[in-house]
């Protein structure tokens, strides 16, 4: 009978010790940095340079980044041409927010390093004419830690459809 308890408990400190090596697996194999991490927008693509967008009736480039002082738009459509990106060079991500005469219009997610967009979508169409506007950037750590940032005043041209 003695045999049988001592064995009886043995079993139970096995399986106890057992279940504790288990949970400390557990534990350091789904534990993070001890900082949030934050998400990159899955809407960002490749940055491979600038593309064809609409331009200035004089042919000079509407945008470039970082720092430009004209942007030009489709009058009358919420989808917009444009080039905006997180230069490779960087180890931070972007927050872009568009404003509009001091309202936002569009707001990226957070963009990787070499990442960029080609294509927005405004929450409203402009019609044809000249507007104030200024790109918002926001520059953060992957932990979520914000860093400097930039406020880039332009020129906003809405005309009718020249991208042909």
């Amino acid at each position: 009978m003695e045999k049988k308890r001592k064995r009886f408990y043995i079993t139970i400190i096995i399986l106890l010790l057992l279940l504790l090596i288990g949970a400390i697996i557990y534990i350091f194999c789904n534990q993070q940095n001890g900082s949030p991490i934050l998400p990159t927008d899955e809407n960002a693509v490749t940055w491979e340079g600038e593309q064809k967008a609409p331009r200035l009736q004089n042919g000079q480039k509407g945008i470039a980044i970082p720092g430009f002082d004209t942007l030009v738009f489709t009058s009358n459509q919420t989808h917009q041409k444009v080039n905006f990106f997180n230069p490779v060079e960087n180890d931070c991500l972007f927050r872009m927010t568009l404003y509009v005469n001091d309202e936002a219009l569009w707001q990226s997610g957070y963009c990787a390093a070499g990442n960029g967009y080609y294509d927005i979508d405004i929450s409203k169409p402009l019609i044809a004419g000249d507007y104030s506007a200024y790109l918002k950037v926001e520059c953060f750590k992957a932990d979520g830690t914000p860093l400097n940032g930039a406020k880039v005043e332009l020129k906003l041209l809405v005309q009718e459809d020249n991208l042909k």
